[in-house]
């Protein structure tokens, strides 16, 4: 009697243990994401998506690579087809985020803003969510409503130096200087070393005729970050304002 073949061992006889196909490639996909390897990413999660169709992280995971490489219309491809197939609530916060997040990247934050409502009210208490709303107003040139969720943020967190950063950068944009300058003065209360308050005060303070008070924390952020671009500007305005010539702050600006 002839033996028979071994049976093919099936890996996905228990897609809820460990020792599976698309696990193993899911993770080896994450690894090259922390490599930074992204088009190895798309790939490996590629295979697993091919492996298991429901493995919703595979999908999200895809999307970053996606994303990673500036493709973002893949990105949003994949997240939709990741909504469409998600059954597990726990998923749809990150869908609704990273939509979101894809949309402004991609400049359609008007497609954008429904995403990060969604997002939001799974998760009412996720930061980055409502600042990411704040940021696609302001896209839409809707300053108003991006002011309310900043000063809502800050009801409930008022040590958030990020909130106040983006608001005191958005009330120099609608050219309420001093304004902004009470908020970037709360945030060097909060953070003395936060030398990026220091520009941006300087800068309010210029536009606002207070030159030689503007000088002062020019000299602070300098101090600070004495290589970069922005230093070598600020040391130009610094000579102008002691030269009395005519004011040039327009191209200075808050930086990162």
């Amino acid at each position: 009697m002839l033996n028979e073949a071994p049976k093919k061992e099936n890996k996905f006889s228990d897609l809820n243990g460990a020792d599976t196909d698309f696990q193993a490639i899911h993770q080896t996909a994450e690894k090259f994401m922390k490599q930074k390897k992204y088009k190895k990413a798309v790939i490996a999660f590629l295979n697993a998506i091919l492996l298991n169709k429901a493995n919703i992280p595979a999908y999200i995971g895809l999307s970053k690579a996606y994303k990673c490489l500036g493709i973002y219309d893949k990105a949003i491809k994949y997240l939709k087809l990741a909504k469409n197939n998600n059954y597990n609530s726990k998923y749809n916060f990150n869908i609704n985020y990273e939509l979101g997040i894809n949309y402004l990247l991609n400049a359609e934050p008007y497609l954008a803003v429904s995403y990060f409502q969604d997002a939001i009210k799974l998760k009412p208490q996720n930061l980055n969510a409502q600042i990411q709303l704040a940021i696609t107003h302001e896209l839409l040139e809707e300053p108003n409503f991006a002011l309310m969720i900043y000063e809502k943020i800050l009801e409930e967190k008022p040590d958030f130096i990020l909130c106040h950063n983006h608001k005191a950068g958005l009330l120099m944009q609608i050219g309420e200087f001093e304004e902004a300058a009470r908020v970037f003065k709360q945030i060097l209360k909060i953070n003395p070393g936060y030398y990026r308050a220091n520009l941006g005060l300087g800068i309010c303070l210029d536009k606002m005729g207070r030159r030689h008070f503007a000088v002062r924390y020019y000299k602070k952020y300098i101090e600070k970050k004495p290589y970069s671009d922005t230093s070598k500007a600020l040391a130009g305005r610094i000579l102008e304002i002691y030269s009395k010539k005519s004011p040039s702050s327009k191209k200075l600006r808050v930086v990162s």
